[in-house]
C-alpha cells in the first residue's frame, strides 16, 4: 500500500503512512506464518508445535526437561496456550512430562525421539524458507529493515 494524502476521513499523511505501515506489517506476517505452517504441516505438526519443540531441543540438555513456564517464556505468543500445546505434543507421542527431581510438585516437558526427528526434519526447511524469505531486498536493505523493526519493537534498545 502507497500512503495516501488525506481521506474521506481526514486524517494526516502521517496517520495514513502509519496505517499503512501497520497494514503491510500484519500482511507480511501472515504470509509468513502461512508459509511456515505449511512447512510444519508436511510433519504433521503445527508452527506453534514447532516452536515449542524448536524450545525443548535446542536447549544444552534437552533430556533434562523445562518446567512449562520456560515452554510458554519461548513462545512467540499468547503463552496461555503452552498447556494446550504441550498436551497435543504429548498425545501425539512428540513430548513427554516428567516430575522435576528437585521440585516433587512440579513436571518438567522434554522432547521424545519422535519429537526430535520431526524437529530435525522441519528444521532445514525453517532455515530455507528463513534464507530466501528476504530475497527481493539486498543484505543492506535486509540489515536496515532488522534495524529499523527492532527499534520500532524496543524504542528504550533491545531487552536484556
Amino acid at each position: 500500500m502507497t500512503p495516501s494524502a488525506a481521506t474521506a476521513t481526514g486524517e494526516t499523511r502521517r496517520v495514513a503512512r502509519a496505517r499503512d505501515v501497520h497494514l503491510n506489517l500484519l500482511l507480511l506476517a501472515g504470509r509468513a506464518l502461512d508459509s511456515l505452517e505449511d512447512l510444519c504441516r508436511a510433519e504433521g505438526i503445527t508452527h506453534a508445535q514447532y516452536v515449542v519443540l524448536w524450545t525443548l531441543c535446542l536447549r544444552e540438555d534437552p533430556d533434562a526437561g523445562v518446567p512449562v513456564g520456560a515452554v510458554a517464556d519461548g513462545l512467540l505468543n499468547r503463552a496461555s496456550d503452552a498447556t494446550r500445546l504441550v498436551d497435543r505434543l504429548e498425545k501425539a507421542g512428540l513430548v513427554e512430562r516428567m516430575r522435576n527431581p528437585e521440585d516433587r510438585r512440579g513436571v518438567l516437558v522434554r522432547p521424545t525421539a519422535e519429537g526430535r526427528a520431526i524437529f530435525e526434519r522441519v528444521t532445514p526447511r525453517v532455515q530455507a524458507f528463513h534464507e530466501h524469505q528476504w530475497d527481493a531486498l539486498s543484505a543492506a536493505e535486509t540489515t536496515q529493515l532488522h534495524t529499523l523493526l527492532a527499534k520500532a519493537l524496543w524504542p528504550d534498545g533491545l531487552p536484556s
